[in-house]
């Protein structure tokens, strides 16, 4: 084999350790998107939430833009505290809950369970004593994305492409200390 052939397929399984990861990679992402789409585990219990009181100051429509096609909207409210030197909270309300319904909520006055570890994500709104977002619908809408994402994951597709990267990631591997080895040997003996 030419010197520079070699030298290619060394450099290009060099990177047999990447699929050799995303293999394993892939399947723990399908065992967790199940795991979470079980009963439970897709949504905050209502007890670990953080309740939020206060006047919504305003409300706006989010786009996140990312590299790739995917965009993700979302509403965020501005609540302000009624305690005196209290700094404003943004809520994120999803997108799902009517626009009209978001921008209702502007100088009123309002409490809102929210989950702290998820970017302030709002569970539920009630204003003047009556719901406008409940618990449960956003519970359901969690369990259905989580459930959802699961099934996209969990084919027999999915793991069958997980095993074929691990498989060509090992083989990869394999090559590629081989061909180091027949590299190295070769130039021993042309020195």
């Amino acid at each position: 084999m030419p010197g520079f052939v070699r030298k290619i397929l060394i450099f290009v399984t060099g990177y047999a350790w990447l699929l050799l990861l995303a293999g394993p990679g892939l399947i723990g992402l399908s065992v967790y998107s199940g795991w979470k789409a079980e009963d439970g585990h897709a949504y905050v219990a209502r007890e670990s939430l953080q309740t939020v009181s206060g006047t919504v100051t305003q409300a706006s429509e989010v786009t996140v833009k990312r590299k790739r096609r995917t965009t993700k909207k979302y509403y965020e409210i501005t609540v302000q505290p009624d305690t005196a030197g209290a700094e404003a909270r943004k809520l994120r309300i999803d997108h799902s809950t009517p626009q009209q319904l978001v921008s209702n909520l502007i100088d009123e006055k309002v409490t809102a369970l929210v989950d702290g570890s998820d970017s302030d994500l709002v569970y539920e709104v009630s204003a003047d004593g009556a719901t406008v977002i409940s618990y449960d619908t956003t519970k359901q809408r969690l369990q259905a994305e989580a459930a959802s994402s699961a099934q996209s994951f969990s084919g027999a597709g999915t793991w069958i492409f997980a095993i074929l990267l691990t498989l060509v990631g090992a083989a990869g591997v394999w090559s590629n200390r081989k061909l180091r080895a027949a590299d190295e040997a070769h130039q021993l003996a042309a020195a």
